[in-house]
């Protein structure tokens, strides 16, 4: 069985065997719920969102937000402490400024870090300074693990979900993995096969622009604050793809396969590089 829904600004598709079809519909249609959910809960984009809440009023005062969303924060907030705050999803004002979000009123927001962000209870968030949090860099990662976890509970024993190459598997079946040239996605370079396992790619080829006379895209250096615009394609192996996820960015970075973090939070890096020109500065 395979189904694809149009969800998180991409195309999910959901792979599964090892059940009677009408029970991995069902199973399917619950995993695409948990990704809707997980969207509404954390778009930047929509005003409502329990993300858009944090950004106008935990600077105020705590807010009380859905398990899920504290539990994103919370994942977030330790990937930034053991990648040493390179992973760090403060960088709303940046993409504000730069154009790549929408602004919602948030002109107090300022740049600053993700320690600035504290769960004071279980559910309830506070800022201590007028950050913007984005969570687009572990959010799809999160819901690709949530919908893997939904087909699980249904008792599919074998599935891959694939959030726009973001893609965790399960069981028996060792999934192609296929990485796209960042310039022109056409092109595929095949690079292994993945077993219960996930893998996410970043590029800031998929987000660049030009504001001001100035390149930029949606990654962003957690040191300098500057946009990243060359044209490679980061890719991360790890056990969940809200970890694979985050690390993209780590290593769109530090463009190091061998940095530290990888081997303390069990993944693996590869730097896949564009047959284009160089999109360097």
């Amino acid at each position: 069985m395979r189904r694809a829904r149009p969800l998180l600004g991409t195309l999910v598709e959901i792979a599964a065997e090892g059940l009677p079809d009408s029970s991995l519909d069902h199973a399917a249609n619950a995993a695409f719920s948990a990704v809707e959910l997980v969207h509404k809960l954390m778009s930047f984009h929509d005003p409502d969102s329990d993300l858009s809440r944090l950004n106008r009023r935990a600077a105020i005062e705590p807010v009380e937000v859905h398990p899920w969303t504290a539990g994103v924060i919370r994942r977030a907030l330790a990937l930034f402490h053991a990648t040493d705050g390179l992973f760090d999803c403060a960088i709303g004002a940046e993409l504000m400024r730069w154009e790549l979000l929408p602004d919602h009123g948030l002109a107090a927001a300022r740049s600053g870090k993700l320690s600035a962000v504290r769960l004071v209870s279980k559910h309830s968030i506070v800022f201590d300074a007028p950050v913007a949090i984005d969570l687009g860099g572990i959010a799809k990662g999160f819901a690709v693990d949530r919908a893997v976890a939904v087909l699980r509970r249904h008792g599919v024993p074998t599935a891959v979900v694939n959030a726009g190459g973001d893609l965790r598997g399960f069981g028996q079946t060792a999934y192609p993995i296929h990485i796209r040239d960042p310039l022109d996605p056409s092109v595929l370079q095949h690079a292994g096969s993945l077993r219960n396992g996930a893998i996410a790619t970043s590029s800031a080829a998929e987000t660049l622009g030009v504001v001001r006379n100035r390149k930029v895209s949606a990654l962003v250096s957690a040191t300098t604050r500057e946009p990243l615009i060359d044209c490679n394609a980061y890719s991360v192996i790890a056990p969940t793809c809200v970890v694979a996820d985050a690390l993209t960015k780590v290593l769109a970075q530090v463009k190091r396969t061998d940095a530290p973090c990888f081997a303390r939070l069990g993944a693996t890096g590869l730097i896949t590089a564009s047959a284009g020109a160089n999109l360097g500065p």
